[in-house]
């Protein structure tokens, strides 16, 4: 286990979320979606779970060092207080073999499913009780079982993209959109929940001498602005984007900056050893966006080719975001996701390359870039898509795409 505080060399590392690799369990809040066909499918995922020995020897033949290996709260504990020991020992042994064959794992306790009884038949991260009892004991389930192997642990993928998703738009689990105050005060407070639920683990798991690290969801936003529309209607698109700045950005980078939680007509919160809580900052990137004068997400630009997902990406983007955090955080910096959903692989392997040229050179630059994660490793089930799209390295099929060997060629060179 990496100790708080070492130094370790360059992380080139790909994501392996739970729900991709091996699907959804029943006890898990996104399965209901599944029955009601809200969402499609997820099977096994992509068989990882049975696979992984092989699968984690494949990911260090492409030359990565690092893997973000999701651990699924619902199948370790699918009803409250009822472990299953059988789930923890297949996921100790994952950690333990990604070890043995030169991948250092970091872990991801909670990556947008979580267990039916916690987010569903209670209130979760939105009351003190789930944050500091329920979530807290599962953090420390996990230390104790698969501490000594972790290199580290990345505690909840982008919370307040959770929030976002589950509380404002309605696309992941819970499902509430936004249509009253009395639901935009439930976002808020499931934000506010999530972020420091997560500042909670890292704090609990660095008083171990373990090594954290956050994993923020962070666009760069921009207004999309109708040459032909009025002065007021660019105003409006304005004042939209610096709402999403300050939900999306400002949020969890002023808890890291200043110790100090801040939303949109909320009551700050404080406490200054949140600028503590992590080691690394990681930001998630996959594509800017832009809002429309009602606030709506559009992509940006208007005009360029778009993922499967809807949106472009542009790598300098990762260049202008990565610089800026540098300025206002003085926390190493990681980029804990990023990549394109496509079935073009020529195309992936070509936003790669200049993904990889804006990292050399914002190292060159002097930010304290420490390591970089490719979403995903191997293509398995994507959130709202199921099986239709991709995302890895490697297909299904186990072949190494042309972007793996390009992967391969430009970090080992």
């Amino acid at each position: 286990m990496t100790k708080t505080g070492e130094q370790q060399p360059f992380m080139w590392g790909v994501t392996m979320s739970s729900m991709q690799t091996e699907g959804v369990h029943p006890s898990a809040d996104w399965s209901r979606w599944e029955r009601d066909k809200t969402a499609p499918d997820s099977s096994d995922g992509n068989g990882f779970a049975t696979n992984f020995h092989d699968d984690l020897s494949l990911i260090a033949s492409i030359g990565v060092t690092d893997v973000r290996l999701g651990i699924e709260w619902a199948r370790i504990e699918p009803v409250e207080g009822k472990i299953d020991s059988e789930a923890l020992d297949r996921y100790g042994d994952m950690v333990a073999h990604a070890r043995s064959v030169g991948v250092r794992p970091w872990l991801t306790l909670h990556s947008t499913s979580l267990p039916g009884w916690f987010s569903e038949d209670s209130m979760g991260f939105l009351e003190e009780r789930g944050r500091e009892y329920y979530w807290l004991r599962h953090v420390d389930r996990c230390a104790e079982r698969f501490g000594d192997d972790a290199a580290g642990w990345t505690p909840i993928e982008d919370p307040v993209g959770w929030a976002v998703r589950g509380f404002l738009l309605g696309s992941r689990p819970p499902g509430r959109k936004h249509t009253t105050d009395l639901d935009m005060r439930k976002f808020y407070e499931a934000a506010e929940g999530a972020l420091i639920a997560d500042h909670l683990a890292a704090r609990h798991l660095r008083a171990g001498g373990a090594t954290t690290m956050a994993a923020r969801g962070t666009p760069t936003i921009f207004a999309a602005v109708d040459d032909e529309r009025s002065d007021l209607e660019a105003q409006a698109a304005q004042k939209h984007v610096r709402w999403w700045e300050a939900v999306l950005v400002d949020s969890w980078v002023r808890m890291g900056a200043d110790g100090e939680l801040s939303l949109p007509d909320r009551v700050p919160q404080r406490d200054a050893q949140w600028v503590d809580d992590f080691d690394i900052i990681g930001l998630g990137f996959d594509h800017p966006i832009s809002i429309d004068r009602t606030g709506r997400m559009r992509p940006y630009p208007a005009n360029t080719t778009r993922s499967d997902a809807g949106f472009s990406p542009l790598p300098e983007e990762l260049g202008v975001l990565l610089q800026l955090m540098a300025e206002r955080l003085n926390t190493p910096l990681a980029v804990t996701s990023n990549g394109v959903s496509t079935t073009n692989d020529e195309w992936r392997t070509e936003v790669l390359d200049e993904t990889l040229d804006i990292v050399r050179d914002v190292r060159a630059d002097g930010v304290n870039l420490v390591g970089y994660f490719h979403d995903t490793g191997i293509d398995g089930y994507e959130w709202r898509a199921g099986f239709d799209t991709d995302r890895g390295l490697i297909g299904r099929d186990r072949s190494i795409k042309r972007s793996g060997h390009l992967y391969h060629d430009r970090i080992t060179s």
